[in-house]
């Protein structure tokens, strides 16, 4: 029996259709937003009808992960998450056999959630299927990132990194070179995925977009706000209400001190999405213009926001807010030392540094944030936390 991935493919997780590129003297490309949205929820539809006529299907239960995947990426909704894994989960029941697809869904699935080391077995399940397959070992790869298993994943990507790679997993790819200390080349990576995926015509706008959206999120983390702002603005050019590029251009105009622009763009993304991260930037927004009641009302709901999630399940930027406002430091400090022992990588060393920090313990802090460092990785946070904690670098 073939394999469902020769009726249903993979890009980072959504179902994609490809055409050749148009000639010169057509029109240039654009993207019809609202129109994709209607058939994606269509589709969604769609198939929820088919499995409940026929809930023994595989194939329908991973069109709908793919879908739901594609949702969730597209306004960061946990809800969406949930239904992505559960549908995946659903057609391997319904078959194991020819079903790799599956497990990469259901691995993208538990990423989204935080989920790695469930992640990371539905990954060595997809190794498993095909030890060939470049984008299932790009995958595996990149759970090893999360996990901070950074020698096993230096073997994957070193022998991946070459030129002519998907887009996809050229992503995968520099995510690695950024993380140990060479985003010059994680920017070219990018670039290259970037102009593929512009060729690529039936893919989704949001993946397009996410392209220069992790651009900008590459330029702003080594401080090239300039370049960040471009990319930012090209990432809205295709999906303007992308809660995602508005939560980063929030982010760099405070790293511009620009406050009414940050304002600006996190309140839009907290009308369009679910990061909670809006209501921290928009009290920071409000901090910095010195509106205390305003700041500490948007603080308040952040918090109550994140409360509803698992602990095991908070994101470090989260918690990083929370230290920056000293709020909940020793339930933050007992969550990163717990979360060390299963992800020792590098932004989990720094929030463990950093909690150590607010906590007063500045010896335990330069410790953890010296292993934080060790890998080279390029981020003007970790070395605003260095220099805070006492230390000039690695």
């Amino acid at each position: 029996m073939a394999s469902l991935a020769t009726a249903f493919a993979l890009c980072a997780g959504a179902a994609v259709m490809l055409r050749a590129k148009p000639s010169s003297a057509e029109a240039p490309r654009t993207w019809d937003v609202a129109a994709e949205r209607v058939r994606r929820d269509a589709d969604i539809a769609f198939y929820m009808k088919r499995v409940s006529e026929d809930p023994t299907g595989a194939l329908d239960e991973l069109r709908l992960a793919a879908l739901y995947l594609q949702r969730a990426r597209e306004r960061g909704a946990p809800a969406d998450l949930l239904q992505a894994e559960t549908s995946a989960r659903r057609s391997l029941v319904n078959r194991r056999a020819h079903n790799a697809e599956a497990y990469r869904a259901l691995a993208l699935a538990l990423i989204g959630q935080h989920r790695f080391i469930e992640a990371r077995a539905a990954a060595d399940s997809l190794v498993a299927d095909d030890p060939s397959s470049v984008s299932a070992r790009s995958l595996l790869g990149e759970i090893l990132l999360e996990l901070g298993e950074y020698p096993a994943a230096d073997t994957i990507f070193t022998a991946l990194d070459q030129s002519g790679v998907d887009p996809a997993v050229g992503s995968r790819i520099a995510r690695w070179a950024a993380l140990r200390g060479r985003s010059a080349h994680a920017r070219a990576l990018l670039t290259n995925a970037r102009a593929t995926v512009h060729e690529q015509f039936g893919v989704p706008a949001e993946q397009v977009a996410w392209f220069d959206l992790r651009l900008g999120e590459l330029a702003l983390t080594v401080g090239q706000h300039d370049d960040a702002a471009q990319h930012f603005a090209a990432a809205l050019a295709i999906v303007p209400d992308d809660p995602r590029t508005h939560l980063a251009l929030a982010r760099l105009d405070l790293a511009r001190d620009d406050a009414a622009g940050a304002l600006e763009h996190s309140t839009t993304a907290m009308n369009l999405g679910e990061d909670p991260m809006a209501f921290a930037i928009t009290s920071e927004a409000y901090r910095r213009q010195g509106d205390s009641l305003e700041s500490d009302r948007y603080l308040a709901a952040f918090e109550t926001a994140i409360a509803a999630a698992p602990p095991s399940a908070w994101h470090r930027d989260w918690q990083i807010a929370l230290l920056d406002r000293g709020r909940q430091v020793d339930a933050v400090l007992a969550q990163a030392e717990a979360d060390l022992k299963v992800r020792r990588d590098v932004f989990g060393w720094d929030l463990y540094a950093w909690a150590l920090h607010h906590a007063g313990r500045n010896a335990d802090a330069s410790t953890a944030m010296a292993k934080a460092l060790a890998s080279g990785t390029e981020d003007v946070r970790l070395q605003a936390h260095a220099r805070a904690i006492g230390m000039t670098g690695p």
